[in-house]
């Protein structure tokens, strides 16, 4: 059987870190596996404008074909004047508003910049694209976001080749949450919602992390809704086996990923000035990894000792998610009608240790938690529910009666599994 030629058009690729890379990376990976020929374009990490990076990612796309190109990146500038370097310190989807410079920016990335600043990226993309398709028999095209400024390219190559397309949204387009407290113009907003439609209504398949309430409004946009599917971002099951546990000394929460004043931070600190481990001697530590917000570590620092390791590579995070006795997940506050799924959660679940969801109305991830038989729903207006499921916790440790939970079909979610539920979609388009 002749091998199925699948373009993958992705900004972020390793040696870039986040959830984002990891998505596609993985596809990539067991597509490969699948006896499929995965072909990857990307922008090359000289001329990239990368927030994150993890180059222990680069092991696992050895033997993936991918080609690179020059990208103009329009906020190369911003980078300059707020790191000293070009290639850093642009967010990954918008500018913070903390001085007046990056005020002035943000205005100018959304209304100048449709849908998005890596948009300089593209016509070399798709020069090269169509380099690609001459030289290969590509049967179908996939294009992931953000940026939403790749599925642009993806828009231009069925416009000239006709070919099956795939678009797969890692976040909202149009109701991406920060963009309702921003001004933009609305000639801006009109050009943006135009571009998403078409790109929406000419796709073959539309991918989401999430379903539910994201779909409903996705569908509302479209003549075909049944074009519509949701993978969640899984885990790799092969790779996570091998990674260490760390028997740790002391009761360890944790958290992993990014956590910002968008996020539901603020009950974690109720909870822990109730529970006072630091005033009641409690053999108890709070773990942190990722971008983690200055201001939030000084909140929690008051009540608990704290481990904050800062960004690392993802193996790393997969240790120290391993090590836990508890993990916490923040919902972000502005994202409950999207609720969006990370890998981070379905990484949780894997290592079968009780978690604690601080989210009301993110009824996605309250069923993923389903998977878990020690998993807790926070009711973000309710601390003692919480503060009494920590101390039962903590006690069974103290006591020496923990155990790690073994999740029966924590392997549905696995990036194999995941794989296949791709692979009938593409070959499900007519």
């Amino acid at each position: 059987m002749e091998k199925i030629n699948i373009l993958i058009i992705s900004y972020y690729w390793p040696p870039s870190g986040g959830s984002g890379v990891q998505r596609w990376m993985y596809f990539a990976k067991y597509l490969k596996k699948l006896k499929c020929n995965p072909i990857v374009l990307t922008v090359d990490p000289k001329f990239a404008s990368y927030n994150l990076k993890d180059s222990s990612l680069i092991n696992q796309i050895k033997d993936i074909e991918t080609y690179k190109t020059y990208s103009l990146e329009v906020l190369s500038l911003y980078s300059i004047i707020k790191s000293g370097d070009k290639t850093k310190s642009i967010p990954q989807s918008y500018i913070p508003n903390k001085s007046i410079f990056d005020k002035l920016s943000s205005f100018i990335r959304l209304n100048f910049f449709i849908p998005d600043s890596r948009i300089g990226w593209n016509y070399f993309a798709f020069k090269k694209a169509k380099e690609i398709i001459k030289n290969n028999k590509i049967d179908y095209i996939i294009t992931t976001g953000p940026p939403h400024s790749s599925h642009l390219i993806g828009q231009k190559i069925y416009n000239k080749y006709k070919l099956k397309w795939i678009v797969d949204l890692r976040d909202p387009w149009s109701e991406l949450f920060y963009l309702k407290s921003k001004f933009r113009f609305s000639f801006s907003k009109k050009i943006n919602d135009r571009l998403e439609y078409k790109v929406l209504e000419n796709a073959d398949a539309i991918i989401t992390t999430v379903g539910d309430r994201y779909h409903k409004i996705l569908s509302g946009k479209i003549s075909n809704p049944n074009k519509i599917h949701k993978i969640y971002n899984g885990y790799d099951k092969l790779n996570y086996d091998k990674i260490k546990e760390i028997k740790p000394s002391k009761y360890n929460i944790v958290f992993t990923g990014v956590l910002t004043k968008n996020h539901n931070y603020e009950i974690f600190h109720e909870v822990l000035k109730i529970l006072s481990p630091s005033k009641q001697n409690l053999n108890m530590v709070f773990t942190l990894a990722g971008r983690i917000d200055n201001n939030i570590t000084k909140v929690y620092s008051d009540e608990i000792k704290l481990i904050n390791k800062g960004y690392v590579e993802h193996d790393n995070a997969i240790s120290i998610i391993k090590s836990s006795h508890l993990l916490i997940n923040f919902n972000y506050k502005e994202t409950e009608e999207t609720d969006m799924i990370s890998g981070k959660l379905i990484e949780y679940l894997a290592s079968g240790t009780p978690i604690i969801n601080f989210s009301n109305s993110a009824k996605e991830s309250h069923e993923v938690l389903k998977l878990s038989p020690k998993s807790f729903n926070a009711n973000i207006n309710n601390v003692k529910p919480v503060v009494d499921f920590i101390k039962s916790e903590y006690n069974d440790w103290a006591e020496g009666n923990y155990k790690k939970q073994s999740l029966k079909n924590i392997d549905s979610l696995s990036r194999e599994s995941l794989t296949k539920k791709l692979l009938k979609i593409i070959k499900g388009i007519k």
